[in-house]
């Protein structure tokens, strides 16, 4: 079954969903209970939709201007990688504060809406798909998708959060204590993470190879990320860097499974490339576009008319921009190593209207062949190159150096063209290898927040956060939502946040 049929079924799965769960974003739920959600799920077919629902649930989320992989996952690198436009100096309230970790409970930023409405529809499948007379091949696909993916999202809960309401069942009644739930523990949460994984891996075969689905390397790259997770972040223990390992062996790693050129995996023209491995799906033709990175974009205004969309994007406004310390990183990169992956990342070059140098980040170029662009590109929740570098992380917590710079440097190998790009094998050695190479692999794709933390290595780059962690302990979470809190009063506000 292709992509396009599995979308085509989007809509009356969504339809579907709201009648089943009702689930209102923020966990406050009114509906009718005597609907008796049951009777909706009558044969394969509603276990079906209902879990294609999930992923369409998912991309509501991360497609989210606020919401989404970038503010989430590298935004607060701070001053060091992001900030206003350099032309313009233009930057929303809510910006600057995920910026500068000043968030507060109206940061729009801070809602997990529509996560939870994702986690609620894969709760659905996971009550319903065992006990539908279906197919058990279908059964298994449903079953797979679904762990996954509340797998996923909970990880990416339970990092941003710390504990959170942890439902497991779909929110059908306005008598279940789901409706109004408290905040888990952080352990809570992960432990149902690492059960919803390990329950995941006996449908692996059955995941498909569609992208914008989970399929058996996306399953085995969020393990191998949970692991180093909670050996690092959570101090879990020389256990998790087995189940690490585990995973990195069930995925293969090899050079040959990178793309030969960075920027063709990037390419709107070339989606779902091998190199792609779970997917945000965008596609005009299907009328699916948007994401953040319509924020890294120029107002025609600002440009010299010969070079709107020719290089440079046209959108609206650009609010995000590269700062000063590290377009001189990419500069170097470029100029000093050959690093060919700064074409990609970086636009620069002097197109304003008075001939004023600019710069924008050039990753997600969608069909720029009107007047503005058209926010066509995919964006990538996982790519194969983060699976190399989680496999360098591994040997690098083992102690395994000189493991560890075999692993970058297929990653380096690319970039550079040359083999053995790095050569110190000793601790300070990888862990700069490790960090140069998430910074200059992985701008704007939400990855690198991530690393620096389970490197302990984000203080460097962001000494700010070290001076408001002695305030706030928990200054690498998040506060959550003021929405949330109005209308749940079992929730608390996580601590040290207002």
């Amino acid at each position: 079954m292709k992509i396009n049929r599995y979308f085509g079924f989007i809509l009356p799965a969504l339809i579907m969903a709201a009648v089943l769960t009702s689930c209102h974003g923020d966990l406050n739920i009114i509906q009718d209970n005597k609907l008796s959600a049951s009777n909706m799920w009558k044969d394969q077919t509603d276990v079906e939709q209902s879990t294609y629902g999930i992923y369409q649930r998912i991309r509501a989320n991360f497609v989210d201007v606020d919401c989404n992989i970038f503010y989430w996952g590298e935004v607060r690198v701070g001053d060091y990688m992001w900030g206003p436009s350099l032309e313009s100096n233009v930057q929303d309230a809510d910006m600057q504060d995920c910026r500068r970790s000043t968030m507060n409970s109206a940061t729009a930023s801070c809602s997990w809406s529509a996560l939870y409405s994702a986690i609620d529809q894969a709760n659905a499948v996971i009550k319903y798909a065992p006990i539908v007379e279906m197919d058990d091949k279908a059964r298994g696909f449903c079953l797979g998708q679904a762990l996954f993916a509340r797998a996923y999202l909970y990880f990416w809960a339970a990092r941003i959060w710390g504990g959170v309401p942890l439902n497991l069942v779909p929110v059908e009644s306005t008598t279940q204590p789901e409706t109004y739930p408290v905040r888990a523990t952080a352990a809570e949460v992960y432990a149902q993470i690492g059960k919803d994984i390990e329950a995941a891996e006996q449908y692996a075969s059955l995941l498909g190879t569609e992208k914008y689905f989970a399929t058996a390397d996306a399953l085995y790259i969020l393990k191998a990320e949970y692991a180093l997770w909670m050996y690092t972040n959570q101090k879990g223990g020389d256990d998790y860097l087995t189940l690490a390992q585990d995973a990195i062996d069930a995925i293969g790693i090899s050079a040959s499974r990178l793309l030969t050129d960075y920027a063709k995996v990037f390419d709107y023209k070339n989606k779902c490339n091998s190199e792609m491995v779970f997917v945000l799906k965008n596609d005009m033709a299907e009328q699916y576009t948007g994401g953040f990175y319509q924020y890294f974009y120029m107002p025609n205004n600002l440009v010299k008319k010969d070079y709107c969309q020719k290089p440079v994007p046209i959108l609206a406004t650009q609010w995000w921009s590269y700062q000063p310390q590290f377009l001189q990183v990419l500069r170097d990169s470029r100029d000093k190593n050959g690093d060919k992956r700064v074409a990609t990342n970086l636009g620069d070059g002097n197109y304003g209207a008075a001939g004023q140098n600019m710069t924008w980040c050039n990753k997600y170029l969608g069909d720029m062949s009107s007047a503005i662009t058209v926010l066509d590109a995919d964006i990538p929740y996982y790519r194969y190159a983060l699976a190399v570098m989680l496999a360098a992380e591994l040997e690098y917590y083992k102690k395994n150096y000189t493991r560890a710079l075999d692993y970058v440097n297929i990653i380096a190998k690319r970039a550079y063209g040359k083999d053995n790009f790095y050569t110190t094998a000793t601790k300070e050695g990888v862990l700069e290898a490790l960090t140069n190479e998430y910074f200059l692999e992985f701008p704007a794709e939400g990855v690198i927040w991530w690393a620096l933390i389970r490197l302990d290595n984000i203080w460097k780059f962001n000494p700010e956060l070290k001076k408001m962690q002695e305030l706030n302990p928990n200054i690498l979470l998040w506060p959550i939502s003021r929405s949330a809190i109005n209308k749940n009063y079992k929730l608390t506000q996580t601590e040290g946040w207002s």
